[in-house]
């Protein structure tokens, strides 16, 4: 698996909070460069930043690159439990919740046991 996917799986429940995160930087970097770029270089002041600008647009550009899949993924996970947590069907929800359990499991920390406490609610599991 490599140094970076053993590491990346350690993390396991802060996945999302740290991809979240590291897509967030990475966006306000690359929107900063680029307004350097695009209104500031030929600013008396500020021209002298242009080459770290495009350093930086680089940079945020490859981060963005290797992080916006994985954010959208699992933002995805998040948006289909809230999508089943609004499910009212009981037979629906027996029906979908091993995809429930599967974004839960992926998720970790409270995600999982946010989705416990809400079978348990629904009568679809018993407490442990």
């Amino acid at each position: 698996m490599g140094f970076f996917g053993d590491l990346w799986a350690k993390q396991h429940g802060k996945q999302l909070m740290l991809s979240a995160t590291g897509f967030g930087a990475s966006a306000i970097l690359l929107i900063v460069s680029g307004y350097q770029l695009l209104f500031l270089q030929s600013d008396a002041e500020w021209g002298e930043f242009t080459g770290a600008a495009i350093g930086m647009l680089v940079f945020s550009s490859l981060l963005l690159i290797v992080i916006t899949p994985e954010f959208l993924n699992l933002r995805s996970y998040v948006n289909l439990l809230d999508e089943l947590k609004q499910i009212d069907s009981t037979s629906e929800l027996k029906r979908r919740k091993s995809e429930g359990d599967e974004a839960a499991k992926i998720l970790g920390a409270g995600h999982a046991a946010a989705w416990e406490d809400f079978l348990v609610e629904k009568g679809l599991k018993k407490r442990k």
